[in-house]
C-alpha cells in the first residue's frame, strides 16, 4: 500500500469554527489511539511468543484474534457511518479511504490464515510460523499508522469543514448505538487507558450521563487495572470512583 492520502476537496464556507473552549466531534482520534495501542501491545507480543510454549502461543495468537475482530468492526463502522457522509458532501471523496479499507479486508484475512499455521505447526516448523505472522501484523501496523493519520488529518478536516457539529454528534450516536455490549467493553478497555486525562473525564462524563449506573460501574473497574495509580487518582478528583 501506498502512503494513505484522501482526495477530497475542503469547502471555502465551513458550517461550524471550532474554538480552543469548544473543539469539534472527533470521529476518529480517540478510537484511532486504541487501535494504535491495541495493535503496539499484540505486535509485542506476537514477536516475542515462545512457540514451545503452547499455553503462550495460544493466549497470545488470541490477542491477535481479538485485533483482527476489532479492526475488522471498526472498517465497517467507518464504511457505514463515515463515508456516507463524506460521499454526500463530495461524491467519490471516500473513494481512496474505502480501497484502503478493502486491502485492511485483505491483510485480515492473511492475518487469520498466519494464526490457523501457527495452530497447525509445531516445533521449529511453528517458530518459522510465527515469525512469519509476526512480519504480516508489522506489514498491517505500518500501512494502518498511515491510514488512520489520513482520516484524522484529511478526513477529519473536511468533516469539520462541512458538518455542524450536530451532524458529527449524530454521526458518533449511531456509531456508539450500533456496537454490542460485550465489543464495546472491549474496546473500552483500550480506549480509556489510550486517552490523555481530559479525554477520558470527557468521555466518562458522557458515559455517566446517558448510560446505566450499572453500565458505567462496569467500565471503570474494566479500566482500572490498565490505568497508573496518578490517572486513577486524576479521575477521582473528578469523578466519586470505588475504591
Amino acid at each position: 500500500m501506498t502512503q494513505a492520502s484522501v482526495r477530497i476537496q475542503a469547502s471555502p464556507q465551513p458550517r461550524s469554527v471550532a474554538t480552543p473552549d469548544a473543539p469539534r466531534e472527533d470521529l476518529y482520534t480517540g478510537i484511532h489511539k486504541a487501535l494504535r495501542a491495541l495493535l503496539c501491545d499484540v505486535l509485542v507480543a506476537a514477536g516475542r511468543m515462545d512457540g514451545f510454549d503452547d499455553s503462550e502461543t495460544a493466549a497470545t495468537l488470541a490477542r491477535v484474534r481479538n485485533l483482527v475482530e476489532l479492526a475488522r468492526h471498526h472498517v465497517h463502522h467507518e464504511n457505514q457511518h463515515v463515508h456516507p457522509v463524506l460521499e454526500a458532501r463530495r461524491r467519490g471523496s471516500s473513494a481512496h479511504l474505502a480501497k484502503e479499507h478493502v486491502e485492511h479486508e485483505e491483510a485480515f484475512e492473511r492475518l487469520e490464515t498466519a494464526v490457523r499455521a501457527v495452530e497447525r505447526a509445531g516445533g521449529m516448523a511453528r517458530e518459522q510460523a510465527a515469525l512469519a505472522l509476526y512480519r504480516e501484523l508489522a506489514l498491517y501496523a505500518a500501512q494502518d499508522f498511515l491510514h488512520m493519520h489520513a482520516e484524522e488529518t484529511q478526513a477529519n478536516s473536511y468533516l469539520w469543514q462541512t458538518c455542524s457539529e450536530e451532524e458529527l454528534r449524530g454521526v458518533h450516536q449511531a456509531i456508539v448505538s450500533s456496537i454490542e455490549p460485550e465489543l464495546m467493553a472491549r474496546y473500552v478497555r483500550w480506549l480509556v487507558p489510550s486517552m490523555t486525562h481530559s479525554e477520558r473525564v470527557g468521555l466518562l462524563t458522557g458515559a455517566r450521563d446517558s448510560v446505566p449506573a450499572h453500565v458505567f460501574e462496569g467500565m471503570l473497574r474494566t479500566v482500572k487495572p490498565h490505568l497508573s495509580e496518578q490517572d486513577w487518582a486524576k479521575l477521582g478528583r473528578a469523578f466519586i470512583l470505588p475504591a
